[in-house]
């Protein structure tokens, strides 16, 4: 699969469920099957989505309920969006982020970077709210990335499939 395209996917998800948030939700999975489509390993991505859904919802479930943050409609565990966008983050490791499943300590660096960030562009569009302050809320997702995307990378580099290279293209 070509790396600008997995990743164009990704982006698009991430703005149409953010944006729009239910109702962006239904394009973003045709979206998600256009990936499935275009991918050569679109076994291991639905094994990584299937992952992910669960790490989804058990993790931001947890943080919902216990009031970290809160959504602009009520949802539980977590809104229907959200569990998209965890479906979203599970068409990366096996294509765009291939190149980091053996790096450890990098995933851990760009994961309490990125996931942080990722939240926080949720909050400042108006799509969710921090009920912690801002330092403590990336502080918090910091860490909590910082251990998720190297396991989630780790489980990623576990997986083969014959005809894919390490870089997740055909």
């Amino acid at each position: 699969m070509n790396i600008i395209v997995n990743v164009a996917i990704y982006q698009a998800v991430w703005f149409l469920c953010v944006l729009g948030e239910t109702r962006g939700a239904g394009l973003a999975l045709l979206l998600l099957g256009l990936h499935l489509f275009l991918s050569p390993v679109p076994m291991l991505d639905l094994k990584m989505m299937g992952l992910l859904l669960l790490a989804g919802l058990g993790i931001d479930g947890i943080l919902h309920t216990l009031g970290f943050f809160s959504f602009n409609a009520a949802a539980r565990p977590i809104p229907f969006w959200l569990l998209v966008i965890w479906l979203a983050l599970a068409i990366l490791p096996h294509h765009s982020l291939a190149w980091l499943k053996s790096r450890v300590l990098l995933s851990a660096f760009l994961g309490a970077l990125g996931g942080p960030l990722a939240y926080w562009a949720g909050v400042r569009l108006g799509v969710a709210y921090f009920n912690w302050s801002l330092p403590a809320s990336l502080g918090l997702l910091a860490i909590i990335w910082a251990l998720l995307w190297p396991a989630v990378m780790f489980l990623a580099s576990m997986d083969h499939a014959p005809g894919a290279s390490a870089a997740g293209k055909k």
